[in-house]
């Protein structure tokens, strides 16, 4: 087993070079497109004791009968309540749809916001890049209110398609503002690891994550603004990567059903040829936790060869084993996700998915694969998207590439004895599988290449959420 020091300093050493490298590849790039998904996340840090005189008020057996059997989404009260408390007992983030006007006015009444903040994949993306200084970028905004607009970076580089009569143009969010447009609320649910909450017995959060409650009649619908599609095909020649989400939040409803989602992955899929007809785009789909697997089978099934690669987290990963129909795999992992499963699941999706890399980024490690041959060395991705998101939870902010060498300098980041663990099981099936080691981190056959890499992660992150989002722009710059 490698010590932790060693394999500490290795990934130091190798996030300051994806740095160096980060730097170059911006100068270079002329544009990116973030889409589907921006909203409004209104934060609610969870503190010890809060929970125990609202959940006093209800039947605590039936809320942990929801919890065994979750709804998956928010019609009542003890929905919420029971999606909370469930993801607070995994430590698994979460998100669930509000589908009731006055449990959403029931939750915005108990838990007030402590902070607003840009959500969204689309939205915190174009945020993350624009930090970086990448020159443009142009991301979907399905409701663009006043407030969603002021949560946008400030600057020149986000631009918002706008038509008005015949006329496009492309301005700053705040010169962009729909007037009529209603906020968009997505309500997160931050927990630090250890909290305790009594529930016919006491339960102890094993790790800090987030429960998202979400209030959103568009992106549920995967709205897509008509100045947006009338913008990207002026710009799409100039355009070298898109980043795309918000598929997860699709629901059937009385108003839109089942197949109305379809229709909307078969438009994008559409949209999407479309652009690379006339660009040498790449595509990047990050997926998100769904609560409709017939959803997630479809956009994987239909999407397959049209985007380049695909991003997931573990849970993501165990829900799209289980939509593709392999259940044996699925059963394994979703008992036991350790890290050796979890190699399985990911060649297992690399095998039966046609793309050109597929990424894992977990909180101790991630793990890409990219079929023979490999046009990119993933593992610069791998240390820039993590040393993004560690910048993020050890400052609170979205940073710059000065100062993130800062943070990553300063010695706070350590990899857990639990990351370490896990790199060292997987080195170890890698061999056991016939991989020929290639590098500190990395292992090949004839037929792909893999990356591991152990996180280096801050004990007391100011916040858990946007950090997949932030590794994601990180490894979308430099995995295309």
């Amino acid at each position: 087993m490698l010590e932790a020091s060693k394999v500490e300093e290795e990934v130091i050493e190798a996030q300051i070079n994806a740095l160096q490298e980060a730097s170059k590849i911006i100068r270079k790039t002329r544009s990116i497109i973030t889409a589907f998904n921006t909203n409004i996340d209104a934060l609610h840090f969870l503190k010890s004791g809060e929970l125990e005189d609202i959940i006093s008020r209800f039947n605590g057996k039936t809320l942990r009968e929801s919890m065994i059997n979750p709804p998956n989404k928010i019609v009542k009260e003890e929905d919420f309540l029971a999606g909370l408390l469930l993801s607070m007992e995994t430590g698994r983030g979460m998100e669930w749809i509000i589908e009731s006007e006055d449990t959403f006015e029931w939750i915005e009444e108990n838990f007030p916001t402590d902070e607003y903040r840009m959500g969204g994949l689309a939205g915190i993306l174009a945020n993350v890049l624009a930090r970086l200084k990448v020159s443009k970028i142009y991301p979907h905004v399905a409701s663009l209110s006043d407030l969603q607009a002021k949560l946008f970076f400030k600057g020149e580089s986000i631009k918002i398609p706008v038509t008005k009569g015949e006329f496009l143009s492309f301005e700053s969010p705040s010169r962009a503002v729909r007037q009529d447009d209603e906020p968009l609320i997505h309500h997160i649910f931050e927990y630090p690891a250890g909290l305790r909450v009594k529930l016919n017995g006491e339960l102890i959060t094993p790790s800090s994550n987030r429960f998202i409650a979400t209030w959103d009649e568009k992106n549920t619908r995967l709205h897509i603004d008509e100045s947006f599609l009338e913008g990207t095909k002026e710009i799409i020649r100039d355009v070298d990567l898109a980043v795309i989400s918000g598929y997860h939040m699709m629901r059937e409803s009385r108003h839109f059903t089942r197949k109305d989602c379809f229709k909307k992955i078969e438009f994008t899929k559409n949209l999407f040829e479309e652009w690379k007809k006339h660009s040498d785009i790449k595509i990047h789909l990050e997926l998100a936790y769904f609560t409709d697997l017939e959803i997630l089978s479809y956009v994987l099934k239909l999407l397959n060869r049209t985007i380049d690669g695909l991003g997931l987290n573990e849970d993501e990963l165990i829900q799209c084993i289980n939509s593709l129909g392999n259940r044996e795999l699925y059963a394994r992992i979703n008992e036991n996700p350790n890290p050796k499963n979890l190699l399985d699941g990911m060649l297992y999706l690399a095998t039966t998915l046609d793309l050109k890399n597929i990424v894992v980024h977990t909180r101790e490690l991630c793990i890409a694969v990219s079929k023979k041959p490999a046009q990119k060395n993933l593992l610069n991705a791998l240390a820039l998207g993590n040393s993004i998101a560690a910048a993020r939870a050890v400052t609170g902010k979205y940073c710059n590439l000065s100062e993130i060498l800062n943070v990553l300098k300063e010695g706070r980041l350590h990899i857990s004895e639990e990351g370490l663990k896990s790199f060292n099981a997987i080195a170890k099936k890698l061999r056991n599988k016939g991989y020929r080691l290639s590098g500190k981190f990395s292992a090949e056959n004839d037929k792909c290449k893999l990356w591991v890499m152990p996180t280096a992660t801050y004990k007391k992150p100011l916040s858990t959420v946007g950090l997949g989002d932030c590794f994601t722009a990180g490894y979308g710059l430099l995995a295309y």
